[in-house]
């Protein structure tokens, strides 16, 4: 197949979904791997992609993260080491904030696995999804609103007021990026505004990041990094962060692979 043919078979695929994986190109085109992610990097010069780990996504207007199907192929190994460290700080009859992202269904996935007896609050569908036929003493508790495909979640004003009717006894919440200078930053406002919230409305709070989280900032910056009390993550974190941390009594956990 001619390069221009493959390209334009791309250029098809990803408008379809708005992303796509890697492997499946290569097993569509019947071409190898490497020649896809060279595919994508000429694409994405052109500027009719944006790559990543994995695979490319078309990039929204208002929103630069993502889509979940290219999120929880990335890194999972980490995610699971990570989620491992997370359930160790939950205790039965814990009452448990989940935001939408897939570090935080890789820690109900870990829930599952263990029966935990706990009660789960989450804005996520995926979590949702994954309880929906499980033989499990998991309460659920779903929060709606607009839903929002390239995440999975449900994230507007109402599930924001729908937050402020709980206190839970741990939040865990992800995000794209932090930083000591700007704190805790999302790429979608609506995201930035549920997870805002779900720090406020519990009383132990758990930022889970990888190493690459702490590099720069995303669009939208939605608290401070003294909104939380513990950090769990895969390596040591940067000198400025470690710092700010000890001062303010954040505890810092690692996740050994």
């Amino acid at each position: 197949m001619l390069k221009i043919e493959r390209h334009n078979l791309i250029d098809q695929e990803i408008r379809k979904a708005g992303f796509v994986l890697v492997p499946g190109l290569s097993e569509l085109l019947q071409c190898s791997e490497e020649t896809i992610r060279r595919d994508l990097r000429e694409m994405e010069k052109a500027g009719k992609l944006t790559r990543t780990h994995g695979g490319a996504y078309l990039m929204e207007k208002y929103d630069k993260g993502y889509p979940i199907e290219l999120r929880q192929s990335y890194m999972q190994n980490t995610k699971e080491h990570m989620a491992q460290v997370a359930v160790r700080e939950i205790q039965e009859n814990d009452m448990v904030l989940l935001d939408s992202s897939t570090t935080c269904l890789t820690i109900a996935e870990a829930i599952l696995a263990r029966q935990m007896n706990v009660t789960l609050i989450t804005n996520s569908l995926a979590i949702c999804n994954l309880f929906r036929e499980a033989n499990t003493p998991v309460s659920l508790i779903g929060i709606g609103g607009v839903f929002r495909r390239r995440t999975s979640s449900f994230a507007d004003p109402n599930t924001v007021e729908a937050l402020r009717h709980y206190y839970a006894d741990k939040a865990f919440i992800s995000c794209p990026k932090l930083s000591v200078e700007y704190g805790l930053s999302d790429n979608h406002i609506s995201e930035a505004n549920v997870r805002r919230q779900m720090l406020k409305s519990a009383k132990t709070r758990i930022l889970v990041v990888d190493h690459t989280k702490f590099e720069g900032t995303a669009n939208h910056l939605f608290d401070g990094l003294d909104s939380v009390d513990m950090v769990i993550t895969d390596q040591k974190v940067p000198e400025d962060f470690g710092v700010y941390a000890a001062q303010r009594n954040i505890r810092i956990q690692y996740a050994q692979e």
